[in-house]
């Protein structure tokens, strides 16, 4: 039954991803201040900052004490540009944005012709100043890496602290009711967890937990954020667990695998005569995408 319901859950995702670039769920923050030679601030300076993925980009002008703040960007790896009459252009690009974060940068410009630039190509420090969250993003290496039984994205939530698996004793008493739970979070009922898919609520109002399982294939990263989250996560006492699901670059992207577990390393019980047979192929695959380039893109699995 839930092989057929993650099949069914698989082919409605696939259709859902198919579509524009820049109506993308949006799940992070950049902000910063713009800087002149002296350390004075500078308003009006032009900055934008550009998906290196698919090219999404978002424009802001610095206000009177040179800040900006850039909302509603997707998750991906980003370059800033920021021109200022009288100032040389600038250019970083290193800036990794992960799921709810809100990272802040500082700009530093030059004087001279906006025809020269100065680009700034080491990683860039991201500082999260001004939010309280806490919580650790498992992204894309770890998903696709790390071994999982039943393909079951919550086991990677143990790998941060405070996070621990549903006891045998709660998961025999509760039955198929557990089935969603998951893990339970600095000492929170595991009832007490929320889950977000794309910032859609996916939580059951009945027995708790989470009501979809997506794919590990569907997932791009996930972040489970602890009791210090912001107001506007304020659903549960335990966690908040936000999932961002995959889609398409201007790049072709894919990948076939294999999952396999067999008895041939395994040891008999002490009372059995033989190895119990064991013979389990999972087999799969991704394939993504631009439809129309730094427009439309595909992802399916």
């Amino acid at each position: 039954m839930r092989f057929a319901f993650n099949t069914l859950f698989a082919c409605l995702l696939a259709g859902l991803i198919v579509g524009s670039g820049n109506s993308q769920q949006v799940t992070g923050v950049i902000r910063g201040t713009v800087y002149d030679p002296s350390g004075a601030t500078v308003s009006a300076a032009a900055v934008t900052v550009t998906q290196l993925e698919t090219g999404f980009s978002r424009a802001a002008a610095s206000g009177a004490h040179g800040d900006f703040t850039l909302v509603e960007l997707p998750i991906g790896h980003y370059r800033v540009q920021a021109d200022a009459k009288g100032f040389q252009k600038f250019l970083q690009e290193g800036i990794t944005l992960e799921v709810n974060q809100t990272a802040t940068i500082a700009v530093h410009l030059v004087i001279g012709s906006a025809v020269n630039e100065i680009e700034v190509s080491a990683d860039a420090p991201l500082i999260e100043s001004t939010s309280t969250n806490l919580g650790k993003t498992v992204g894309i290496r770890e998903i696709q890496d790390l071994p999982l039984n039943g393909r079951n994205f919550t086991q990677l939530g143990t790998l941060q602290p405070g996070v621990a698996p549903i006891t045998p004793g709660l998961q025999q008493a509760g039955g198929s009711l557990r089935d969603g739970q998951a893990y339970a979070v600095n000492g929170q009922r595991p009832e007490s967890n929320n889950f977000l898919i794309d910032g859609a609520n996916n939580f059951n109002n009945v027995d708790g937990g989470f009501v979809l399982e997506p794919p590990v294939d569907a997932i791009a990263e996930f972040r489970i954020l602890t009791h210090t989250a912001n107001a506007e996560f304020g659903h549960s006492a335990g966690s908040t667990t936000n999932i961002v699901t995959r889609a398409g670059t201007n790049a072709y992207h894919g990948s076939l695998w294999e999952f396999l577990r067999n008895d041939a390393f395994d040891a008999k019980s002490f009372f059995a005569q033989s190895v119990e047979p064991l013979k389990r192929n999972q087999y799969g695959g991704t394939l993504g995408g631009p439809v129309h380039k730094d427009k439309t893109f595909f992802f399916l699995f």
